[in-house]
């Protein structure tokens, strides 16, 4: 069976670092890497639902350079910082076709639309679990709703409970509806994260972009350690 691989673009800053002696960014631009590691997923129904992502990143040193009196750090100007990171990503766009991106000094607008591979990695690592407690955002609506199903597809056929944490709406009873028509399971509510369950907070953008965060970042310490 062949492999589906989605490849996405991280742009991030190297914090402490200044750019190497020698080293003009505004000239040359910030180099595109690629992790090593290849990140697998699961993703929607039927059998053919794996998928592999392939993560490219360039991390902007948090420092333009030092004063010449003193050597102490200067911060890049912000809109040096983001014409920089946005090259990089319309790099690897171009060149790697990297067709989902997220720029570390703009995460809020990025966090509105997280790609579904980000969650579905996200959701991968925490294998195995036969239980989960979601919640969504208050105004979320059949869209994100289907997104959640996309994700939780792959595991539903050997879920032994699910549990629904927030305010009751019509999407939440779509989902009800949803899991006990299509595989028998009834939705519980909880007012707090029980235990004994895995939690996915598909209102929480941070938690899979920390773990993309820390994945870039591990390896790119490793590079340079």
């Amino acid at each position: 069976m062949e492999t589906y691989y989605k490849k996405i673009f991280y742009g991030g800053i190297a914090y402490g670092e200044c750019p190497l002696k020698g080293q003009k960014l505004k000239k040359t631009g910030l180099t595109l890497k690629k992790l090593d590691r290849e990140f697998p997923y699961l993703l929607g129904e039927g059998r053919g639902n794996a998928g592999k992502m392939q993560v490219y990143f360039s991390l902007l040193p948090e420092y333009s350079g030092k004063t010449l009196i003193g050597g102490k750090p200067k911060m890049w100007k912000p809109e040096m910082a983001e014409k920089l990171l946005a090259e990089a990503g319309e790099r690897a766009y171009v060149h790697q076709e990297c067709t989902e991106q997220m720029i570390a000094m703009d995460i809020d607008r990025y966090g509105e639309a997280l790609p579904a591979e980000l969650w579905a990695v996200f959701l991968y690592q925490k294998r195995p679990f036969d239980s989960i407690c979601v919640s969504m955002t208050p105004d979320g609506g059949e869209q994100e709703l289907w997104q959640l199903v996309e994700l939780l597809s792959p595991y539903l056929p050997r879920m032994k409970r699910v549990a629904f944490m927030g305010r009751k709406n019509r999407i939440s009873e779509q989902l009800e509806a949803y899991l006990y028509e299509e595989f028998g399971i009834i939705m519980g509510e909880t007012e707090k994260i029980p235990k004994d369950m895995l939690y996915l907070d598909f209102k929480n953008r941070s938690e899979p972009l920390k773990f993309l965060d820390t994945a870039v970042k591990n390896s790119y310490n490793t590079e340079v350690n």
